[in-house]
């Protein structure tokens, strides 16, 4: 099995370090896993991220699964990349515009109010939310890392937000469906 995941934002988000927690928490989940692609696209950073059960595969024509976007900027450049039936996990504090895709799945996720005063926080509540949604790696294995790799807590806060707000969307549809 191979999973893309592009992580892209604004240059004040953090996206590699993201992407870098992620990568450090799927090799320590199992997977193989590495960064196949990063750079900026005018004000846009971007890193496209390859999970794999088998030995990877470096090519980077292939289309994301998901896209975890952070900015209205990303959403622009980036959001028509996905491959149909996908995941798109928008920050919806900064993209307030339709989603123009159809055939994707769209989670709108709100940033942690500590984002207000660092940027940086909305990718932590993002990978939060992708975590949380896929199940591909344990969210406390994810936090292991998030814990490991940075000085303060609000990386850990705002992840956790992330993962919360994944629970309480659930909490919800469930009591919907009863």
């Amino acid at each position: 099995m191979e999973k893309r995941i592009l992580f892209a934002g604004d240059s004040d988000q953090d996206i590699l370090y993201a992407g870098q927690v992620l990568i450090e928490a799927a090799v320590e989940a199992g997977w193989r896993a590495a960064c196949v692609d990063s750079g900026r696209q005018g004000d846009v950073i971007y890193c496209s991220i390859l999970l794999s059960t088998e030995p990877l595969s470096r090519s980077g024509s292939a289309m994301p699964d998901v896209g975890v976007l952070g900015s209205l900027s990303a959403a622009n450049v980036f959001e028509r990349m996905i491959k149909p039936r996908g995941l798109l996990v928008l920050n919806a504090s900064d993209i307030r515009r339709p989603v123009l895709r159809r055939d994707v799945d769209v989670v709108m996720a709100p940033a942690s109010p500590l984002s207000a005063e660092d940027p940086s926080l909305v990718t932590m509540t993002l990978l939060g939310v992708l975590v949380s949604l896929t199940g591909w790696m344990s969210v406390d294995d994810v936090m292991l890392v998030v814990r490991k790799s940075c000085v303060g807590d609000a990386a850990c806060a705002a992840f956790r937000y992330g993962v919360a707000f994944v629970e309480e969307m659930v909490m919800n549809a469930s009591s919907e469906a009863a």
